[in-house]
């Protein structure tokens, strides 16, 4: 019996250390908005603010842009319509397969001058990839375009936060 009380510690410290892991990481689903102008076109953002968990755990090492550019845009640079609810449910579709277990976090969306750009941070953009091919295999051929770079302290999301005069919390 004296063996098996600090077998069973360990695995309650084990669990415990695991949970508060998992907790620490949890998803605050709280967005932001705004709009601003560019060359007399409006700029509309959305985004996480909290997300300060995300960046500190430093498992989110890398961005994708995922830049989705207008089959058909209004005098004022953004989607008609019909075209930002379409939008919307392949956003859906893209949240659906790379937040579920939060390999991937949709940080900020920003529409103007004909593009929707919206960056998520990964912790594999190979999974993340693998993913959204997975996700976009439904919808017809999309006109995006994906780009990714290495950015462990979160500068180009923190960076649009400070251009609104927020902070991650």
């Amino acid at each position: 019996m004296k063996n098996i009380l600090p077998l069973i510690l360990i695995l309650n410290f084990s669990s415990l250390f695991s949970q508060s892991k998992e907790n620490k990481l949890e998803l605050n689903d709280t967005w932001f908005g705004g709009e601003t102008e560019n060359n007399g076109k409006p700029v509309i953002i959305r985004g996480r603010q909290h997300l300060k968990n995300f960046i500190d755990s430093k498992q989110y090492t890398e961005h994708v842009e995922f830049v989705w550019t207008f089959e058909t845009e209004t005098e004022n640079g953004v989607p008609t319509p019909e075209e930002n609810i379409f939008m919307q449910k392949v956003e859906d579709a893209l949240i659906k397969n790379l937040e579920s277990d939060l390999q991937s976090v949709l940080t900020i969306v920003y529409t103007h001058d004909g593009i929707r750009s919206s960056i998520f941070y990964t912790k594999s953009v190979p999974e993340f990839l693998k993913r959204i091919n997975k996700a976009l295999s439904e919808f017809k051929k999309l006109p995006i375009e994906i780009t990714n770079g290495k950015d462990i302290e979160w500068e180009l999301y923190t960076g649009i936060l400070k251009s609104y005069e927020l902070e991650p919390k």
